[in-house]
C-alpha cells in the first residue's frame, strides 16, 4: 500500500511540475525531424545590434584585452618558470604555445565578429 501511494505522490508531483512549467518551453521545428523543446527565455535576449563606428570601438576594445590577457599570461608563464624550475623551459614553451594558439583563435573570432546594423527607429 505504501508503495502505490509513493508512486502516486511521485506521478502527481511530476504532472504539477509538467502543468507549470509548460508555459516556459516553446517548440523549436527541426529539419526532417521530430520539434525540439527548448526554454522560452532564450530567445527573449534582445538582439545585439551597433552602429558601425560603435563597432570598430567595441572590436578594438576586444584585441586590446586580447593583447593585454596574452601579455599577462605570458608574465604567469615566468613567474611560475622563476618559483619551480622542473622541467623547464618544456613547460614554459608548452604553456606559451597553448596561449598563443588560443589568442589567435580568439583575435579571428574578434576580427570576424560582425553584429548587425541596429533598425533605425
Amino acid at each position: 500500500m505504501r508503495f502505490l501511494l509513493s508512486i502516486s505522490i511521485a506521478l502527481n508531483v511530476l504532472l504539477a511540475a509538467a502543468l507549470i512549467g509548460h508555459d516556459y518551453w516553446e517548440i523549436v521545428p527541426q529539419e526532417g525531424g521530430l520539434p525540439m523543446f527548448r526554454l522560452a527565455s532564450a530567445e527573449s535576449k534582445p538582439e545585439l545590434c551597433m552602429d558601425e563606428p560603435t563597432r570598430e570601438q567595441v572590436r578594438t576594445v576586444m584585441l586590446d584585452a586580447l593583447d593585454a590577457a596574452l601579455k599577462e599570461h605570458v608574465v604567469n608563464l615566468y613567474k611560475v618558470w622563476l618559483k619551480d624550475s622542473t622541467g623547464q623551459p618544456e613547460r614554459a614553451r608548452t604553456g606559451t604555445e597553448n596561449g598563443v594558439r588560443a589568442y589567435l583563435h580568439a583575435r579571428k573570432g574578434a576580427l570576424d565578429w560582425s553584429p548587425p546594423q541596429c533598425a533605425a527607429g
